[in-house]
């Protein structure tokens, strides 16, 4: 993918000769491409916790999800940053992604006219909600106690495709009357990394969604929260309400698999193996899946165009 763009044509060459001899192979052998059987159904998910935490939480997901839909079985995808998930999707390197909010409205605006244009397949509730909230916050003894008074100084945010991490903070920044690209020095730090960066006095203030501060000084065995540094922090301002996010399928997938995948959803409330899936996905799991419903997210489409973002001016940034 990224940083690799010498290596597509001659590797490219390469696997030309050895599908044409395969193919040949095949024919020869009176085999089909069929024979083999589907391949596992492929899942992305976008970034929000550690690469391992997310590979093994979301396992149950995937195999759940592949089997629902006629696959053998399901593998989960994921990427260091945001942008990874969507290019595997345009790319048909994935079948099915959980994306971000922000995410998912930048990329169902720009594969609207494309092979792969998004499908919308379901939404989870967290914490019995269908959205969350994201917060701004500096440290107790930082004496900063407004919006305002970030200006000059630096400050955390998470990946630009972040809704609760990016999005929604620089948009509280504009209403306070600060440019979030001028007035204050951004520090783009993924995940939980920005409270560590305001803990260690790196950035003065970050942004991260509702809960993040205890994750990120949760025990990962005894899931115990040390609440004595979590007390070091404050919270400056909490953002309007969030969706959760959205489960989507690429819609060149067969219309037959993108059924099921919708109805496998669903089947994960009232399923064990499903409800169990819902439950091992990582940060407490989810508590049940809905049908989707994409006017939820036009509040974050409306932020979104107030502050000129799309994936082509992240990607620059």
């Amino acid at each position: 993918m990224e940083g690799h763009v010498p290596l597509y044509k001659p590797v490219f060459r390469c696997l030309m000769v050895v599908l044409m001899v395969a193919c040949v192979t095949a024919v020869l052998g009176g085999c089909s491409r069929q024979s083999a059987g589907p391949a596992p159904l492929k899942v992305g998910v976008i970034p929000f916790e550690a690469a391992d935490a997310i590979q093994k939480g979301f396992a149950p997901f995937a195999q759940f999800l592949g089997k629902q839909a006629g696959r053998p079985s399901g593998d989960v995808f994921v990427t260091p940053a945001y942008s990874g998930i969507l290019q595997a999707l345009q790319s048909d390197q994935i079948d099915v992604a959980y994306l971000n909010p922000l995410s998912y409205v930048l990329a169902v605006e720009q594969f609207r006219n494309t092979p792969e244009h998004l499908v919308p397949l379901g939404m989870f509730y967290f914490h019995h909600s269908l959205t969350y909230r994201g917060i701004i916050f500096v440290r107790a003894d930082s004496g900063i106690n407004s919006i305002k008074d970030l200006k000059g100084k630096s400050f955390a945010f998470a990946d630009r495709t972040s809704t609760s991490g990016y999005l929604y903070p620089a948009g509280m920044m504009r209403e306070a009357g600060l440019d979030p690209a001028k007035d204050v020095k951004p520090v783009n730090i993924s995940g939980s990394a920005s409270v560590m960066a305001v803990f260690n006095g790196q950035a003065a203030g970050g942004a991260i969604y509702e809960g993040g501060l205890e994750l990120a000084f949760r025990d990962p065995v005894t899931k115990k929260v040390d609440e004595a540094k979590v007390k070091q922090f404050k919270v400056l301002a909490v953002t309007d309400p969030i969706p959760n996010g959205m489960i989507v399928a690429r819609a060149n997938l067969d219309p037959a698999t993108i059924e099921k995948l919708k109805a496998g959803l669903l089947a994960m409330n009232t399923n064990p193996a499903g409800q169990a899936a819902l439950k091992a996905v990582p940060d407490g799991g989810w508590d049940k899946m809905v049908s989707p419903d994409d006017s939820i997210f036009d509040p974050v489409r409306k932020k979104a165009t107030i502050l000129g973002l799309n994936l082509q001016s992240l990607d620059q940034k």
